[in-house]
């Protein structure tokens, strides 16, 4: 198994790219958002890389981080995403994006991708919700399923002692509440995540209402100070 290759850059396509490794080109199809982040020709470039025999041909996959690499394998566990798929969502979504669209159950943004349709979205937030944790160890405590009785106990605010049960509800009436008014539910679900922490932090969690988060995260989510 190739696991990344080191090389120089001679060749960037619509959607691959050739890595000359000591005198070997290797063809790696690769996202769009990692092809425009690329240096001109001729320059160094290190990938890691994901290898699968298709009927009589051998492709290779190539990705900026080892996070891109594991999630793209991740997506290809869900019924109905393949290599294409899982390379347009992210080609659409890094992987930052991506967790949380999981995390929130944002069928919509990952349905952005070309390809993949809301009924493979869904079943990507409902099958993976729980497996990108592992994959996000710097984006803290946004890796939170919207099934929240159980999975906001367990992984929002490990540190810090407040009884997440009692407002299980209120946090899902005010996600609800917001984005009724027009707001994505990732955006939504970030916003009050961090909101709830900053709260839980101070021992507030009494005040953790409707009546009081919405008006906070509606200034946060139009861009308020």
């Amino acid at each position: 198994m190739i696991a990344s290759l080191s090389g120089k850059l001679t060749l960037i396509g619509k959607s691959e790219i050739i890595l000359e490794v000591n005198g070997v080109g290797y063809l790696l199809n690769v996202s769009s958002k990692l092809k425009t982040s690329l240096d001109e020709i001729g320059s160094k470039l290190t990938l890691f890389t994901d290898l699968q025999i298709r009927d009589d041909k051998i492709v290779i996959y190539g990705f900026a981080s080892s996070k891109d690499q594991n999630i793209f394998k991740l997506l290809q566990t869900v019924q109905g995403v393949g290599p294409r798929a899982a390379l347009s969502i992210l080609s659409t979504l890094n992987v930052e994006e991506l967790i949380l669209a999981i995390s929130s159950g944002d069928k919509a943004m990952i349905s952005r991708a070309d390809g993949v349709g809301p009924k493979v979205a869904g079943r990507i937030t409902s099958e993976l919700v729980e497996k990108v944790s592992s994959l996000n160890n710097n984006i803290s405590n946004n890796s939170i399923s919207k099934k929240i009785p159980i999975t906001l106990q367990k992984k929002l605010n490990n540190n810090i002692n407040s009884d997440l049960s009692d407002l299980s509800l209120e946090v899902e009436d005010i996600i609800s509440a917001l984005v009724n008014l027009g707001y994505s539910r990732s955006d939504v679900f970030s916003v009050v995540m961090r909101i709830k922490k900053d709260f839980s932090l101070y021992n507030e969690n009494k005040n953790f209402t409707v009546s009081q988060i919405v008006p906070i995260a509606l200034k946060e989510l139009s861009g308020g100070s």
